[in-house]
């Protein structure tokens, strides 16, 4: 027999596990969602935010020292875990007392307008502390309860001046079932992310190949996705001049009457799912079975706020250091899709674990959802949520686990022209009921079920300083790697009908290339 037929039986045998496999069916919460749940509602408000001060003491002594300046703090991001609300405030301004913070979520707590708890605690949160953290703007929980934390170093970035705080920028992994525990640290090289410059700002996390992150960068002088291995313990930067810097027709806009000016390169941006029920296994011989299978690609969808275009690289490039370097700008240009016109500029996005994307349209008021598996057209967007007075602004999303959606809108367009009232309402939590979860709940597959490089719970001290990871020789989207759509080299057993045709795939595969 052939080669090439045997090439095109693997690819037809892997479609008949991918069809059957249980695990490939993504997670949903049983909770049903009726139609007044599916409406956003403000779950939280405030005019001005607050933080949980030890003591009312410890509270005056800040106001009086400057060091809490309540007009200078906004929220930008948020995630749900357990029963908390984790939510970043990035030091923009002076006065901010913590970067990062939680509070208990509304069914656990009747106040509409809590106070910030600093997390993981008041030291770790402390100003010009290189080693604790200083901007943070984006954060990404994973489905093993590991926060990921993005801090650009810098603070103060919309004031002048030198008294400002510049430190490398990092990206720390905190447990969050034990409470904040630092289970490993990375400091970018300054080639990649340098110091008081950079703008790191969205994250989103891939647990394929012991855990990628992927960070949008969008300073004025170097623009692109910052990725970063956790098996490799490595980064390198993706630019891409076309689809990551900013559009001049549309640096203009206005929200709720504000009329803004702004040239914001990549911002926004969203991982989505890994398997697509709607394409087809491809059985041209000529076709590699080790890469050909296109259910298993996963898109990183990204905007620069600046834009009315949504665009998308595959996962599997930015995973791979090797084509980053020797890549030509064509060759990225190339490998980007344009997938057209969005109504407005966008700054806050996510996508479910259902493969639909929401995201904000800033000069519209509005909350839209588009699924991924249909054209992006005009049609196929959907706004679910308008209003002029509660929608200024949609920032940070997340979902918990009990299917809703929560959204962050901050009047980020009055907060940087210094037109914050504190008469008024300025920031808001919105939440809905979509009966799905996050990106995150992908079910296993072939690509994230190695547990060799998933966190056990267990800390070693030695990587929580200084971020050793496992050593590899090996491109990380080599074709050994990839080999294992064809389910060699799985950890851990598959279960039912799956299974089975795996061994199968193997037992054939073995048969045919011994004649």
């Amino acid at each position: 027999m052939g080669l090439s037929t045997v090439a095109g039986l693997l690819v037809l045998l892997v479609s008949l596990v991918s069809a059957q496999d249980p695990i490939l069916n993504p997670p949903t919460p049983s909770t049903p969602t009726n139609q007044a749940d599916r409406q956003f509602r403000v779950v939280y408000e405030w005019n001005v935010l607050d933080f949980a001060y030890p003591t009312e003491d410890d509270r005056a002594r800040a106001l009086y020292h400057g060091a809490y300046i309540p007009k200078n703090v906004l929220i930008s991001d948020c995630k749900p875990h357990a029963n908390r609300l984790y939510v970043t405030v990035p030091r923009m301004l002076a006065g901010v007392p913590a970067t990062l913070g939680y509070f208990v979520r509304p069914e656990n707590n009747g106040r509409t307008d809590p106070e910030i708890v600093p997390f993981p605690s008041w030291e770790m949160n402390k100003r010009g502390n290189c080693s604790a953290l200083q901007f943070v703007q984006g954060i990404a929980i994973d489905k093993y309860g590991i926060m990921w934390v993005v801090d650009s170093g810098r603070t103060e970035t919309l004031q002048r001046g030198t008294n400002h705080v510049t430190c490398p920028p990092k990206i720390l992994l905190l447990d969050l079932k034990r409470n904040g525990t630092v289970v490993w640290r990375y400091e970018f090289p300054a080639e990649i992310v340098p110091s008081g410059v950079n703008y790191l700002n969205k994250i989103v996390v891939d647990d394929a190949f012991g855990g990628f992150a992927y960070i949008t960068d969008n300073s004025g002088a170097d623009p692109g996705i910052v990725v970063f291995s956790r098996r490799l313990n490595r980064a390198w930067k993706v630019r891409e001049n076309n689809s990551m810097r900013a559009a001049q027709n549309a640096v203009r806009f206005a929200v709720n009457g504000t009329e803004l000016n702004f040239s914001i390169h990549i911002d926004a941006i969203a991982l989505g799912p890994y398997y697509n029920p709607h394409a087809q296994s491809d059985l041209d011989p000529q076709v590699d079975p080790l890469i050909g299978n296109q259910n298993y690609e996963r898109n990183v969808y990204y905007s620069p706020l600046s834009s009315y275009h949504l665009y998308s690289l595959p996962a599997s490039l930015l995973r791979d250091p090797e084509f980053v370097l020797k890549a030509s700008p064509r060759d990225i240009l190339e490998s980007v899709t344009d997938y057209g016109r969005k109504s407005s500029q966008t700054d806050g996005m996510i996508m479910d674990n259902q493969g639909e994307l929401y995201y904000g349209l800033l000069g519209e008021h509005s909350i839209a959802r588009w699924d991924s598996y249909t054209p992006f057209t005009a049609k196929n967007q959907i706004v679910v949520a308008r209003d002029r007075t509660h929608i200024q602004w949609v920032d940070g999303m997340g979902f918990d686990h009990e299917g809703y959606i929560y959204a962050i809108t901050n009047r980020l367009h009055n907060f940087v022209a210094g037109k914050l009232r504190s008469d008024e309402v300025n920031f808001r939590i919105l939440r809905a009921k979509t009966n799905a979860l996050s990106y995150v709940e992908t079910p296993d597959n072939v690509f994230n079920n190695d547990v060799r490089y998933k966190y056990d719970g267990e800390v070693d001290n030695s990587l929580v300083h200084y971020g050793a990871g496992v050593s590899s020789t090996t491109p990380v989207s080599s074709r050994l790697e990839t080999a294992g759509v064809l389910g060699f080299g799985r950890s851990g057993a598959a279960s039912g009908v799956g299974s089975l045709l795996t061994m199968v795939v193997c037992s054939i595969v073995a048969k045919m290339l011994a004649v």
